[in-house]
């Protein structure tokens, strides 16, 4: 347990690749690091490798195992300051192909890339209202990419899951945005990591260890001076400045005439 004023984080997926280098960096800036993800064995390294890392291994998928990681976090004692969801998988698909076609494609990256992390942000702003906690400065920082932005034909899966919860940071900072919670949303690049082992990633193989690194470093910088869209690489400058801030000016034009109805809380939430 570090010391009553020490920040807190919890890093998913902060097992190998970008998410150790993001534990790396928070603990280089004196904060408390809780890395979950599902492979023990993999934990067992990064705690031999960072000194002071706590580690869980839960499977963010699971409800079960969502409670357990937040049974740990309550184990801090105090305020949790930064949330990093940066657990993702990546699978090639083609629905062309009888692979595809055979099984299931769509649920695991579903449920890894959007639905958790979301879940996930739920219940931390749940617990702090629960803890009173509600007053304390925090931090939500979701791992994104530059392919949220644009139909990715080869994974299309991680494309679209990627841009859904791209489109659900956005609209959770504007819901907290008169609130102590800052949402940063981080574009890395295509990176040397394992994550898209059944596919041909342009730039990823030249983006290794030290890109991995540096783009963490800048991603911890842009955390703690709390930017909310952090580009750590000239290849998430180039990408996502293509789009530039026209989408983000048109819905700052929708959201001015679409709300909520009154008593919307009343309204059925399970679907019928």
């Amino acid at each position: 347990m570090g010391e009553s004023n020490q920040k807190c984080a919890v890093v998913t997926g902060g097992s190998f690749g970008l998410g150790l280098a993001i534990c790396r960096h928070l603990l280089a800036a004196d904060f408390e690091v809780l890395a979950c993800g599902r492979s023990q064995s993999r934990l067992d390294d990064a705690a031999a490798e960072l000194s002071g890392l706590r580690t869980l291994s839960v499977d963010v998928t699971r409800p079960a195992d969502r409670d357990r990681l937040f049974e740990a976090i309550e184990g801090f004692g105090r305020p949790l300051d930064l949330l990093v969801n940066n657990a993702a998988i990546s699978r090639a698909h083609d629905y062309t192909a009888d692979v595809t076609l055979a099984a299931d494609q769509a649920r695991g990256e579903i449920e890894t890339n959007f639905a958790a992390p979301i879940e996930l942000s739920r219940l931390f702003l749940a617990l702090r209202r629960e803890k009173g906690w509600e007053s304390q400065p925090a931090t939500i920082a979701n791992v994104s990419t530059p392919g949220a932005l644009f139909p990715l034909e080869a994974n299309p899966l991680y494309s679209a899951t990627k841009a859904g919860f791209h489109f659900f940071t956005s609209s959770l900072r504007r819901q907290l945005v008169d609130t102590p919670v800052t949402v940063v949303e981080i574009f890395p690049p295509a990176l040397d990591t394992g994550l898209a082992l059944d596919m041909e990633v342009p730039g990823a193989a030249e983006n290794g260890a030290d890109t991995i690194d540096a783009v963490a470093a800048r991603s911890v910088t842009g955390i703690l001076s709390g930017e909310e869209r952090i580009l750590p690489h000239p290849e998430s400058e180039a990408l996502v400045g293509a789009v530039g801030d026209k989408s983000e000016q048109l819905a700052d034009s929708v959201n001015t005439s679409l709300k909520r109805k009154e008593g919307w809380e009343q309204f059925k939430r399970d679907g019928s």
